[in-house]
C-alpha cells in the first residue's frame, strides 16, 4: 500500500473534483469554485478511472497497467486503490486477479459492487463485491479492447464500448450473462446512459458519429453526424444534455498529432448537435456539476481541467498535475 499523502487542507465543506493523473501517478482533490489543490496521493501504477461512494466518502480507483497505455504495454495490473477523501489516505489495494486492467469502473446504487470492464478473459465486465472485497461474478463481452462502459440508473443492464470490434456489449446484470451485441462497424469510445434508462450513447472509434441505442430493443435507433470523431461523453443529471468531447487523434497511430480538442453539447431530446468552443488538446473525459450548469474536462496533453459554464459556453482552465485522466465530482458531505 502507498501512503504518501501531502499537500492535505480541510475541504471545509466545499464540492471537490477528483482528478486521476495518469503520468503523475498519484490523484489529487481540487476545489470546484476556485480550482484550488486540496490534496494529492500517490497510486500504484497506471491509474485511469474512479467513481466516489458520496456516502462513506471512499474513492475507487482503477490501476489498468504496470507501464504503458492501452494496446501498448507489457503488464497489465489487477488492483482497485481505495482513498479517504476525508483525511485524503489509501486505506485500501483491493486485488481482482485473476482479472486484469480494469478501464470502465460504476458504483451499483446500493454501494455495495463495483463493475469493472477488464481486458482479461477476451474483454469481460467483472462485479467485485465491497464488503467482502472479492469477485462475485464475470462475464466475457466477447471483445477484445472493452473500455468504458455505462451501468443503466435502473440496474438491469450494462453496456461496454468496444475499441476494436465493431459492436456494443449488452450485459443482463441479474443473470450475469451477455445478451446481445449491437452493430457500431467502427468500433466504439465514449458511452454513457440516460438517467430514464432509455437510450444509450456511444461515441463512434472511427468516424465523426454518435451513435443512439434504444435500450428496450438493444438497437441503433439513430446515428448522429459530427463534426469531428467524439471521444468520451456524459450527460447532465436531468438528461436534456449530452456532453461530448473530440479527442482528435487515433489511438493506432504511432506518433499522433494531438490537435484541438472541443467540447460539444447536444440536445437530447431533439438529438441536434448544438454550440461547441475548444477547450484543451487530447480531452480525455468530461463531467457534469451536479446542477447541470457546468461541465469540467480533463485535458490530458495540457494537463489542465476545462471549466464549461453550459448556458453561455464560456470556459477557462484550472492547471492539475500531469496526464490528467479521469474526474469525478464529490459534492460537499453534511
Amino acid at each position: 500500500m502507498t501512503s504518501n499523502s501531502r499537500d492535505v487542507q480541510p475541504s471545509n465543506g466545499a464540492d471537490r473534483l477528483l482528478v486521476v493523473l495518469n503520468e503523475d501517478v498519484k490523484v489529487e482533490t481540487i476545489d470546484a469554485s476556485s480550482g484550488e489543490r486540496l490534496g494529492i496521493i500517490d497510486t500504484p501504477r497506471m491509474p485511469h478511472e474512479a467513481v466516489v461512494d458520496d456516502a462513506s466518502g471512499l474513492a475507487y480507483v482503477c490501476i489498468t497497467y504496470q507501464d504503458g497505455y492501452y494496446n501498448k504495454f507489457e503488464k497489465a495490473s489487477n488492483y482497485i486503490q481505495v482513498v479517504d477523501l476525508e483525511g485524503f489516505r489509501e486505506v485500501d489495494v483491493i486485488d481482482i486477479s485473476p482479472h486484469v486492467s480494469p478501464h470502465g469502473i460504476a458504483l451499483s446504487p446500493d454501494r455495495e459492487k463495483l463493475y469493472l470492464t477488464c481486458e482479461s478473459d477476451g474483454g469481460e465486465l467483472v462485479v467485485l463485491d465491497l464488503p467482502t472485497k472479492k469477485v462475485v461474478g464475470h462475464v466475457s463481452v466477447q471483445a477484445h479492447g472493452p473500455h468504458w462502459m455505462s451501468v443503466l440508473p435502473d440496474e438491469t443492464k450494462a453496456y461496454t464500448a468496444n475499441k476494436e470490434d465493431p459492436f456494443v456489449s449488452v450485459v443482463n446484470l441479474q443473470a450475469m450473462e451477455l445478451i446481445t451485441t449491437i452493430p457500431t462497424p467502427s468500433g466504439t469510445e465514449g458511452i454513457v446512459a440516460t438517467p430514464d434508462s432509455k437510450r444509450v450513447f456511444a461515441s463512434s472509434q472511427r468516424t465523426p458519429e454518435l451513435y443512439v441505442i434504444d435500450t428496450e430493443t438493444d438497437t441503433v435507433e439513430d446515428i448522429i453526424a459530427l463534426p469531428e470523431r467524439p471521444g468520451a461523453l456524459a450527460t447532465t443529471p436531468d438528461g436534456s444534455k449530452i456532453l461530448i468531447t473530440t479527442f482528435n487523434f487515433t489511438y493506432w497511430e504511432a506518433e499522433p498529432q494531438l490537435t484541438q480538442g472541443y467540447l460539444q453539447v447536444l440536445d437530447a431530446a431533439t438529438l441536434q448537435p448544438g454550440e461547441r468552443i475548444p477547450v484543451g488538446h487530447f480531452p480525455i473525459n468530461v463531467i457534469s456539476s451536479p446542477d447541470g450548469a457546468r461541465a469540467f474536462v480533463s485535458n490530458f496533453k495540457d494537463n489542465t481541467v476545462s471549466v464549461v459554464q453550459l448556458e453561455t459556453m464560456t470556459s477557462n482552465a484550472w492547471p492539475v498535475g500531469v496526464g490528467p485522466h479521469g474526474i469525478v465530482f464529490v459534492p460537499a458531505r453534511s
